[in-house]
């Protein structure tokens, strides 16, 4: 048993290489390479992004919802409010595909990773973009 857990490990640490990581506590793969930095987009056009995104063998990739994105923000740290692990850390601004409930036509959730802070904002506002996938459990 040990023997295939541990190959497991290894076989899902090579599908992934570099360009994403997987939360441990969550099983969510989070998009982890310098395109994160490359990519400052409206709601609609991030949304589209994570649609099109195909790395380390996947194309299942979307935009996070706020609660995901929470599960990786660690309120100990700031700047960014990042858990560890993750190799591109930084402290800006990332949508989220969670609408606001007010005005949800116009304006989604984001989430600032320099305190781990989040609020609602005009879609059309230029923000960062990390994508996320379901486990290694839903392979394609």
């Amino acid at each position: 048993m040990k023997n295939i857990l541990w190959l497991f490990t290894i076989t899902g640490t090579l599908l992934m290489a570099n360009s994403s990581k997987q939360d441990d506590k969550t099983g969510l793969i989070w998009q982890d390479n310098k395109e994160i930095l490359d990519h400052s987009l409206n709601y609609d056009d991030a949304k589209q992004y994570c649609q099109n995104l195909d790395i380390d063998g996947f194309n299942d990739w979307r935009l996070p919802t706020l609660r995901e994105y929470y599960t990786i923000v660690d309120l100990t740290q700031d700047r960014p409010a990042l858990k560890n692990g993750f190799e591109i850390r930084d402290d800006g601004r990332y949508w989220t595909v969670t609408p606001f409930a007010k005005n949800p036509q116009k304006e989604a959730w984001y989430i600032s990773m320099g305190y781990g802070e989040a609020e609602p904002y005009k879609k059309s506002r230029l923000y960062n973009v990390r994508c996320v996938r379901n486990s290694l459990n839903s392979m394609k």
